[in-house]
């Protein structure tokens, strides 16, 4: 460890003070130079502030810094890369994915977006309600219609945070052209029935094909399979696996034909009010229900992959036990974690002021 000392100076008549040397060495407004406030913004990232600052960077970097001081690097990196993606920078240069291929061969680029529930602390330390994060991507995932592709290595993009949804397609559209998103033949929207999220697809991806996710959908098909055979798991399961592979070889449209066919005049009022909400909800998105054609094309029809990144951008790092955040620190431990976990040398290029463009 070097120990280096420098003049202070301090002005009685206007009562502002400066370091000179702090600037020359490019100090950061916490004292650290970019260099440490990048190891400190990963360790931060990848532990507690409390374990990043008493053991991580101790032991790869010997810096000595207080947890306090951890996370509040940490969350004013968050807060200068949510400044720059709001003014529309993007990291390193553009380049088209190699889309690909289905079993048309044609290319096709994925976007999906969902939302996990962060939990949040109130004032003076109290419990707060949780709020939801925001967890959009744009992907280009393995194909076994394209398997002489070589394997790509995370050919992802990340958006996470505290998002309205209209702010968030603007960015997430800026992510997509960057990696080709308009040169891909096929482009396909996937999510779950959630409030507002098909609208965000239609809105950032108006020509790409919407998809429910599939295995969200046979939940559904589970609460009519329940109705059905209230008294029976077995012959509830069996009539689930037989709705199920409807659903997913014959398609919405033909199933929802079945149930608006069935008698349910003996049923209870709690059974028919499950009929009318499975009903409604198989009426109001069974045009993303053509799992046949979106099977036989070789798309993919299961919304997996933003469920994966939901775990690992917010879980696994924000909902640890006892963990409460305030909203500041949500939002940027969200934007911070999407930039390290998505394609590669996105990190490094937002971290090099060079390759900013």
């Amino acid at each position: 460890m070097i120990t280096l000392l420098c003049s202070y100076y301090y002005c009685r008549s206007c009562k502002t003070s400066q370091q000179p040397w702090d600037t020359a060495l490019g100090l950061t407004k916490r004292r650290v130079t970019p260099a440490a406030e990048e190891a400190i913004t990963l360790a931060g990232l990848l532990t507690s502030f409390g374990q990043a600052a008493r053991q991580t960077l101790i032991k790869l970097t010997g810096i000595r810094i207080s947890e306090s001081t951890a996370r509040r690097v940490t969350e004013d990196a968050g807060e200068e890369l949510q400044t720059a993606l709001a003014e529309k920078q993007t990291f390193g240069p553009a380049k088209t994915w190699p889309w690909q291929r289905d079993a048309r061969g044609q290319g096709c680029a994925y976007a999906s977006i969902d939302h996990v529930s962060v939990p949040q602390q109130g004032e003076r330390g109290a419990k707060a309600d949780g709020r939801m994060a925001a967890v959009a991507m744009v992907y280009n995932p393995q194909s076994k219609h394209d398997e002489k592709r070589p394997r790509a290595t995370r050919e992802v993009r990340y958006l996470a945070g505290l998002y309205e949804l209209d702010p968030l397609s603007l960015l997430l559209r800026r992510q997509a052209a960057q990696v080709g998103w308009d040169a891909a033949p096929q482009q396909l929207a996937l999510s779950d029935a959630g409030n507002g999220l098909e609208d965000f697809a239609r809105k950032s991806f108006p020509l790409a094909t919407s998809i429910l996710d599939f295995y969200h959908a046979s939940e559904h098909v589970t609460e009519m399979a329940k109705a059905l055979e209230p008294r029976d798991d077995k012959a509830s399961a069996r009539q689930l696996q037989v709705w199920c592979h409807k659903l997913k070889h014959v398609g919405g449209a033909p199933l929802l034909a079945e149930w608006e066919q069935l008698d349910i005049s003996g049923w209870s009022p709690e059974r028919q009010e499950i009929h009318r909400r499975q009903t409604q909800y198989f009426h109001n998105h069974q045009h993303r229900m053509d799992y046949p054609t979106y099977v036989r094309n070789g798309w993919q029809i299961g919304s997996g992959p933003v469920e994966s990144g939901c775990k690992r951008l917010v879980t696994l790092r924000l909902k640890g036990p006892g963990m409460r955040w305030k909203p500041r620190g949500t939002t940027t431990m969200c934007h911070l974690r999407a930039l390290l976990l998505g394609e590669p040398g996105q990190w490094e290029n937002y971290w090099s002021p060079a390759s900013l463009i």
